[in-house]
Formats: structure tokens, sequence, C-alpha cells
């Protein structure tokens, strides 16, 4: 039988007390470390101290971008964990999509970009840059040209040498349906009439393998960095989309991998249950809440801790990117939010009934506090939000600052009356109450992972994961307070413990000791 709701919420706030960083975002969710550790002022000069690096993990379309967790003294990791076997099979992959250099647009664009691509002036060196620069101006819109415009540019100087569009979307619409042989497959590009030039770079691209998956939990010490325990069982070759971080709760370990979620015992990774997911390889992180397990799985849903058993499934409150949030505000019960595709989603623990749908939807996980949740969203006009909630009918929206950038995917934290968000390609401070200004840096190349607070500090990446920042958590005035090199992979997210600072670099993790030096 299920606990009742004030019981979940209790087990909840059990977790906010702990020094550990066990779920993504932290123990609050909300990117806050509750560790009493303290770290440096600033980084060394000669650069930041490793303690440690893991043995190979893969990551990208190998690996994921999950990011790391700790509890107690141990790291811990789930990745669909992908390698190559020879065959007769032919697949089209993502992978394959990026090396063909395939971007989607709309058929007016793709028209558009193809006639002016088989008839550019005759113009050389700065005279042609020139003429790019005002193409893209006069034809694409200030979100195209941050998306696109690279990519356009780069077609533009091919010429008549880039493979055509038309021939790229073929290939990208096969995605996920394999050849038999390589003979099916050049068959398949004699009836599509792929032009002989064509179907020689298109066979060249698709290699004589295809991707087999492990779906695999990893636990390291977290001093040594040396494997504790491995589980692994068969999984489906999902690429980099199975992103989702792990949670470790109560002795377990819930991960959502491939196609299933699976629980395992903490102590020794011993399989206690697996449950089919809607979807295959979500990014979106489990949320444990007393007896249940949220997920953003194609759609809101809800297992149970003790056996896996499906409670629930939402499928208006669509997504599978953005991490689902409890939010219990002081007016009102407590929902799971779901940032969704082209919406946010209020949803009742107990039961998955839709509570509300408002403005939002983008890949940035909310963060909750008291009666106000915060998002970052790329919808026109919503941008970073706060709303309130209400004590009838949906939260409002107080205030929103919106501005087109490339990604809307970092996740924002409230501290002490302020929200941080360091992504879109600025750092801004503003008060949370409304929403007014307290300091903003622009031109910072911090676009998609979330940052964390320790110690009244924000570690943030920047340069995709290449170096991270130290600033002084303060609405006063923007400090910087360090920088160093990390080389992390950016689309990850680092993790705090006991001043161990680890991230994930494309091959392994890394552990770093922020603590002062003696």
């Amino acid at each position: 039988m299920n606990r009742p709701l004030t019981s979940l919420l209790c087990l909840f706030a059990t977790t906010l007390t702990a020094a550990d960083w066990n779920q993504w975002r932290g123990p609050g969710r909300n990117g806050v470390s509750h560790d009493t550790t303290p770290i440096a002022e600033t980084f060394p000069a000669d650069g930041l101290r490793k303690v440690w690096a893991s043995d190979f993990i893969p990551s990208n379309e190998y690996g994921g971008h999950a990011s790391p967790v700790i509890s107690g003294e141990r790291v811990f990791l789930s990745v669909v964990w992908h390698e190559r076997v020879p065959s007769e099979t032919r697949e089209i992959d993502t992978e394959v999509m990026q090396t063909l250099n395939f971007r989607g647009t709309s058929p007016e664009l793709e028209k558009k970009l193809e006639e002016t691509r088989l008839n550019l002036p005759r113009l050389r060196g700065e005279k042609f840059d020139e003429w790019i620069v005002q193409w893209r101006k006069d034809n694409l819109t200030e979100k195209e040209d941050i998306n696109i415009g690279s990519w356009v540019a780069s077609r533009f100087k091919a010429g008549k040498n880039a493979i055509g569009l038309q021939w790229l979307k073929k290939m990208s619409d096969r995605q996920g349906k394999p050849f038999e042989s390589a003979t099916a497959f050049n068959q398949w590009l004699d009836a599509e009439g792929f032009p002989p030039d064509v179907k020689e770079k298109m066979i060249a691209a698709v290699p004589n393998t295809v991707k087999i998956a492990q779906d695999v939990i990893l636990c390291l010490d977290l001093n040594t960095g040396k494997q504790v325990w491995k589980f692994s069982k068969p999984g489906k070759p999902s690429g980099r989309q199975s992103s989702s971080t792990c949670a470790v709760v109560d002795g377990r370990v819930y991960a959502a991998c491939s196609t299933e979620l699976l629980c395992v015992d903490e102590t020794d990774g011993k399989l206690l249950w697996t449950a089919p997911l809607p979807i295959k390889g979500p990014a979106a992180s489990p949320l444990v809440v007393g007896d249940r397990v949220f997920m953003a799985a194609g759609h809101a849903c809800a297992f149970s801790t003790k056996d896996g058993k499906l409670l629930w499934e939402q499928k208006q409150a669509k997504g599978s990117i953005a991490s689902p949030t409890w939010w219990q505000p002081e007016k009102s019960k407590a929902v799971v939010v779901i940032n969704g595709n082209n919406a946010l989603h209020g949803v009742n623990p107990e039961n998955g009934d839709l509570l509300w749908t408002v403005e939002g939807g983008s890949q940035s996980t909310p963060v909750a506090e008291g009666d106000w949740l915060v998002i970052y969203s790329g919808t026109e006009g919503v941008g970073l939000r706060a709303y309130q909630m209400q004590a009838d009918g949906p939260p409002k929206a107080a205030w929103s600052r919106f501005w087109v950038t490339r990604r809307y995917t970092g996740s924002p934290i409230i501290h002490e009356g302020s929200v941080y968000l360091t992504c879109g390609e600025k750092h801004q401070c503003v008060d949370l109450a409304t929403g007014a200004e307290k300091w903003v840096v622009n031109e910072i190349n911090s676009t998609i992972t979330s940052p964390l607070l320790v110690d009244g500090k924000l570690l943030v990446y920047e340069n995709n994961g290449t170096h991270v920042r130290m600033i002084k958590a303060s609405p006063s005035a923007y400090e910087q307070l360090g920088r160093a090199k990390t080389d992390a992979m950016g689309c990850s997210s680092p993790a705090i413990a006991r001043g161990r600072f680890l991230v994930r670099q494309k091959d392994k993790l890394v552990c770093f000791d922020l603590r002062p030096q003696q």
C-alpha cells in the first residue's frame, strides 16, 4: 500500500540535510550543497589539485552525458555503455548524420539555402565573407542565425561540393531503420536516385559495424577512484540521448538506462528490480520521494520503490529531457513539476492527475522554494521566469526575463532571496520577489551545464566545460573568485561532497580537491 502524501513529504525533507550529492542537482534538487566543508577562496595558481582519475568511461554517442553523484564515501554513475561490433547490417544513426554535418530546417529555408548555394556570386576572401554575413542578416531570423548561422556559412563556403540537403534529409529520415546488408543499403541508395558521387560519400559514412549496448551502473571509491562494483546487463543502443543521472536514496541506486528503470543495492550492486520505460533512452533523471520514483520518460510517470510497479502515467505531461521537480508550496499540496516539450505541467504525485499547465517548456530543470518556482525556457516571452503558487488555480507568472540565445538548458539556483542563472551566454542575478536585476555579465561562454552552490560560492562550467569559474554568491556585485581548467564535458554537471569536486571528462571521471591548502 502506498504511503500517504504527508509521509512522502517527511521522507523528502530528510534528504535535504545530507552533505552528499546523491542525485541530479544535489540533495534538494536545487543545485545547492549542504556540505559544511569549506572550499578555498580562490583556485591555486598552478591549477586544481587532482586527487584521482578513473578508468575509461565512454561518453557522447557511446556513453551519454550523465553526471556523477556521491553518497557516503562512494561515487555513482549510470551509463548506457556502447561498443561497435562487425556486422553485415548497415545502419544510419545520429553519429552518421553528425559526420555528414546535417542540420534540419524548414522546407522553405531549405529551398532558399540550396538555390543560393548553387548560384553563389563570384567573390573571394573578405568580400565573400561579408556577403555571407549580409545574406544571414537578410534571410535568417535572430534565432535561426544563432542556431544554424555558422552551418549555413560552411555550406556556402563548400559551394557545389557540399552534399545536397535533399540527399542528407533522405538519409536522416532513414534513421532507426537498419538495412540487412551492404547490398540492401546500395539498392536503397539506387532506388532513391542518389547520384554516383553522393552515393559514394554515403557508403563511406555508414560503418560496417553496429552498436551494441550494456546498461551499466558504476560505483567508485570517493577517495581513490577505484571501482567498488559494476552492475551491467544487456541494453539497447540509444546514443547520447541516454544521459540520465542516477539517484541514491535509502541504500538503493535508481537509474534510468536504455529501456528500463533499474534499482540496485547501494552496497554491492545487486539487482533488486527492473521496470520498462515508456521510451528508449530518456535524458531526464529519476526523482525519488518516499516510496515513489518519478520520471519524465516521454511523459510523466511514477514507479514503486519497492518493486518497480508502475503506479501511474500522465501522458499529457510530455517530456524526456528536463528532470522532474518536487514542489511543496506553502499554500497548497505538493506537486511534481514537469518542464515538458512545450509547456510546464503540475502533476498530482499521488495519482498522476494533471493539476495545471502553464507557459514553459525546455531542457532545464525547474527549481522550487516555498511558494516560488523558477524555470528557464526558450518559449517566446518566458525565458527566466518565476511562478508563484496561488491558493486556488494554477501558479501565476510573477516576472520574466527573455532573450534569444542558442540553448535554454542550464538550471537556475535560488539562494537567500536571489535567483542565479549562469547559462544562455550570460551570468545574472535577479531578485526572486520582483525579478529586478542585481547584476548581469554578458558574452560568457556558459551555455548548457547547470551550476552548483557550495560554501557561498557558485561553481560554473564555461567554454563547454574546459574551465570552471568560481563566483561569489552575492547579489551586491559580480565577483569572480577563480577560474581553472577542468577539461570537463560541458553537457554534464559537476558534483561536490566533502570538498571533493567531481567532473566527467569525455573518457573518465576526475576528482579535484577544492579544500584550502594547509
